[in-house]
């Protein structure tokens, strides 16, 4: 897992990582309790059951905002949202939210995890903000350029809408 600079909003830790397939997201260790999400896949060709052994293996460990994007995105969503609401703990840990980036640039989809994707206020103290792509080098190349320097992410961005 690779640290870049403190989130450039919350001033919560951000960190990337490229994992071999979408299975191996159940071995992530985040480093803090709780965790904002950014997933970069193809998860066409996954197996729902692997998409919930995932889910429940990052619910347990603090995930607490999924932002999705890739083809079959809006697909992982759902099953990540179905695995929280369905769990069987009677008062969750904490709150969820997810969102999908479907028909969106990535670029479009790190701006949102950068700015937009914000837990409930009492877990930013020990909230980490992780990106992670699945298996592909070209997204995960674009993901650590972002986040290596995310002023310049931003103006670059905000010169392109200009």
């Amino acid at each position: 897992m690779k640290r870049h600079d403190d989130h450039s909003t919350n001033d919560g830790p951000l960190y990337s990582e490229i994992v071999r397939d979408f299975a191996a997201l159940a071995d992530l260790r985040p480093p803090s309790a709780h965790t904002v999400l950014l997933l970069v896949a193809d998860s066409t060709g996954v197996h729902t059951d692997i998409v919930s052994a995932v889910a429940e293996q990052l619910f347990a460990i603090g995930l607490t905002y999924l932002c999705v994007w890739g083809p079959g995105c809006q697909r992982v969503h759902d099953i990540f949202d179905e695995v929280y609401v369905g769990d069987s703990r009677s008062e969750p840990e904490h709150s969820f939210m997810s969102t999908w980036h479907h028909d969106e640039p990535l670029d479009a989809a790190l701006w949102f995890f950068l700015h937009c994707a914000n837990p409930d206020a009492a877990d930013l103290s020990s909230t980490s903000f992780l990106a992670v792509t699945v298996g592909n080098e070209p997204w995960a190349a674009a993901v650590e350029h972002a986040l290596a320097d995310t002023s310049a992410f931003v103006r670059r961005i905000l010169a392109d809408e200009a």
